[in-house]
């Protein structure tokens, strides 16, 4: 899989977050960036006053994480609505393949 790949896919999902900030007018609010982002800094936030507190701020941060990566693997933005949807799921598609070429990399089964 070449790195041309990752790359592009990374400057599309940072433009479309711009464009959506301007769009929706928040800027950095409402999409998986966001939500990873206040998942780091509400752990670091956190008073850890004994072990319970400690698990409780590790299983609230990973589950945060792991919707905020959600958001961005599924493109959750909201101006793909209606007849603008079908470019959600061209690149959600396209961000499978790549989460799949990662793995067959990993597993050493790839081709390429």
């Amino acid at each position: 899989m070449r790195t041309s790949w990752l790359i592009g896919m990374g400057m599309l999902y940072v433009i479309l977050t711009v464009v959506s900030g301007f769009s929706e007018g928040t800027y950095f609010g409402g999409t998986g960036v966001a939500t990873i982002w206040n998942a780091m800094t509400s752990f670091r936030a956190l008073e850890i006053t004994g072990l319970i507190t400690l698990i409780e701020g590790i299983v609230v941060t990973a589950k945060d994480m792991m919707v905020g990566l959600f958001e961005i693997l599924t493109w959750k933005f909201s101006f793909f609505v209606d007849e603008w949807a079908i470019f959600r799921w061209i690149l959600m598609s396209i961000s499978l393949s790549i989460i799949i070429g990662f793995i067959l990399a990993l597993r050493g089964t790839s081709s390429g």
